[in-house]
């Protein structure tokens, strides 16, 4: 019984469903409870350290169960957006509801849209999963993000070649664009030398339908739905981003690896990664909140990732840490102090 949680997954986009069918202050439904409601409601409530036993988790990653909960995510989050692009076009609406349902459907792009293909986005040697994992990407503009994911960021996480690294004391907003626009070139660049290493042409580059698809799709709303509405969803796009990029931000915010005397550096270790234990949010965004065993070995099922004793912990939980990182003069302080508190477990 203790995997049906997972469906509380579904709660983000369902909940912008119903804000899609409320007018005037109630359209906010979904915005007041992600950023007020359960942030709040986290501090509260006890945080949950239990890891599943060996023989749970080999019934756990075999269990088809897990993987549904994420097909049926990719025509959920599709319907939620053909929700908004209909209901933003209504003659009838709203300023105040165009806000609130700019800022609802923006969340879902990050929330489910991003976090989502960043867990199928994974599983690279299963092509339905990466199917699936470039659908919710598309949605935002994030078909690259798997390759610098997987081969950049998981390879130099925690070291100054990591561009989604945050360094202690750096900015959000210099940090975002730093890594989104920086990481887009840097995976044409990656992309061009895998193709060097197998003798095949650079012109080939995967980047060239990696950046068309996305685009294709934003510019389809543009078409189809007129401009208005296409200006619209690519704010909402951005937006999403910006909660990816506030998640990148304080995941390893100025943690570092040693440089050996070699110049490589040391292994990715848990305290390379900043943790949560927060209920609503582990389930909220499948597990991203074991981060440290989520790099021990990046394609480890979401449902089996653990807790582990020598990771540092954030002082609130994920959906917290993701609207404190906007503020960088409330943010800066309050993790200066996690870091001071956790300097011990710097090898």
């Amino acid at each position: 019984m203790k995997k049906l949680k997972y469906i509380g997954a579904y709660f983000s986009p369902l909940l912008a469903l119903l804000s899609f069918q409320l007018q005037g202050f109630g359209a906010f439904l979904c915005i007041f409870t992600l950023y007020l409601i359960v942030p709040i409601s986290e501090q509260f409530l006890p945080q949950d350290t239990y890891n599943l036993s060996k023989a749970e988790k080999e019934l756990a990653k075999n269990d088809p169960f897990y993987d549904w909960i994420l097909y049926l995510l990719v025509p959920l989050h599709l319907f939620v957006i053909y929700t908004f692009l209909v209901k933003i076009t209504s003659p009838e609406i709203q300023v105040i509801e165009i806000i609130a349902y700019t800022m609802t459907i923006g969340t879902i792009l990050g929330v489910n849209g991003i976090n989502g293909g960043h867990e199928l986005g994974h599983k690279t040697n299963e092509p339905f999963k990466l199917i699936c994992a470039h659908i919710l990407l598309a949605t935002s503009l994030q078909n690259h993000f798997m390759t610098y994911h997987n081969s950049g960021h998981h390879r130099d996480v925690a070291t100054p070649n990591d561009l989604t690294t945050a360094k202690k004391g750096q900015s959000f907003y210099h940090f975002a664009i730093q890594s989104q626009i920086g990481g887009y070139f840097k995976t044409w660049k990656l992309e061009r030398e895998k193709l060097l290493r197998q003798g095949k042409s650079t012109f080939l580059n995967p980047m060239i339908i990696l950046t068309l698809i996305p685009w294709s799709l934003q510019a389809f709303i543009f078409i189809y739905f007129g401009w208005t509405t296409g200006v619209l969803y690519l704010l909402a796009s951005i937006f999403g981003i910006s909660m990816l990029e506030s998640q990148n931000y304080f995941s390893h915010y100025g943690l570092t690896r040693n440089k050996k005397e070699d110049g490589t550096y040391e292994r990715v270790k848990a305290h390379h990664s900043w943790n949560s234990d927060h209920l609503l949010g582990r389930i909220l965004l499948f597990e991203l909140t074991r981060h440290s065993d989520h790099h021990f070995m990046g394609a480890k099922p979401y449902q089996i990732l653990a807790s582990k004793a020598d990771s540092p912990l954030l002082p609130y939980g994920y959906p917290a840490m993701l609207i404190l990182g906007y503020f960088p003069f409330l943010f800066k302080p309050i993790m200066a102090r996690q870091l001071e508190k956790y300097s011990y477990l710097k090898s």
